[in-house]
């Protein structure tokens, strides 16, 4: 379990004081978190993660390249195979997914990211922004926090996510492409908004939103109703960004199905 003063090393901690949640301070960073959210579906908090430490988990995940899982698939916006392409459907439409990760268990014992992600102070500070009570870091030995790497063409599709939420750190963005776009609440739990899926498919869809994405930002993203992706990675510019996992619920993993699509192996 991290401490205070190694995660002091990670975190700026002078500029979140996310360990003073009740300061002043602490509570104006979660409001505005909870605002952003609320407004338009994300919150990015940029420089949250220290330069240095930044620096060593891109080390870290161009060291660990060559045992990261590569996918390379085709799927629909609701990240589904999609057997028949000709139905005239949302659910038939063709979008293409391909990166690398780093699994959970391959991430140093002394890694910026295990350290961070190990301490219950963000676990904390993250429920509180995302006004979950009480949040849990995900048990899973593969996908609790993972480092993922986007080469020249790479990308990820248009899709809606599954879970409720998502948290990720920008390590080292592309030097061209690798934009985070999406847009906010395009369909909701009871209207699944075709038109305006097909209409944003087609960049005719008005209010893209693009976040910028400088090393070291951490973002909090609601892509359940929201359909996001990562724009194609051009040029040799390696795009790296860290995911973190977590749950509403205690002990949480994935299924073996979902371990061997995402890393490859089970655990």
């Amino acid at each position: 379990m991290a401490d205070l003063d190694a995660v002091s090393d990670v975190i700026d901690l002078d500029r979140y004081p996310i360990h003073e949640l009740d300061s002043e301070r602490g509570k104006a960073l979660v409001a505005f978190c909870r605002a952003s959210l609320d407004f338009e579906g994300a919150c990015q908090l940029p420089g949250f993660i220290k330069p240095a430490a930044v620096t060593a988990l891109v080390d870290e995940a161009l060291a660990k390249q060559e045992q990261a899982w590569r996918t390379d698939d085709k799927h629909n916006v609701y990240f589904e195979k999609v057997e028949d392409a000709a139905t005239g459907s949302t659910k038939s439409l063709l979008q293409h997914t391909s990166k690398s990760a780093v699994a959970w268990d391959l991430v140093d014992q002394e890694s910026p990211l295990r350290r961070a992600y190990e301490w219950d102070g963000l676990t904390k500070f993250l429920g509180s922004a995302l006004g979950i009570d009480p949040l849990y870091r995900y048990a899973d030995p593969l996908g609790a926090a993972s480092l993922m790497i986007f080469e020249a063409g790479d990308e990820l599709g248009w899709h809606f996510d599954r879970s409720p939420f998502a948290v990720t750190v920008m390590l080292q963005p592309a030097a061209a492409g690798g934009e985070y776009q999406y847009h906010h609440h395009l369909r909701t739990g009871t209207d699944e908004n075709e038109a305006g899926v097909v209409a944003a498919l087609d960049d005719r869809q008005p209010g893209r939103i693009t976040l910028p994405n400088p090393p070291g930002a951490l973002s909090m993203f609601r892509g359940q109703y929201s359909m996001h992706r990562v724009t194609p990675i051009e040029g040799p510019e390696r795009r790296i960004n860290a995911v973190l996992a977590y749950s509403e619920r205690p002990d949480d993993v994935m299924n073996e199905l979902t371990q061997k699509l995402f890393y490859g192996r089970t655990a």
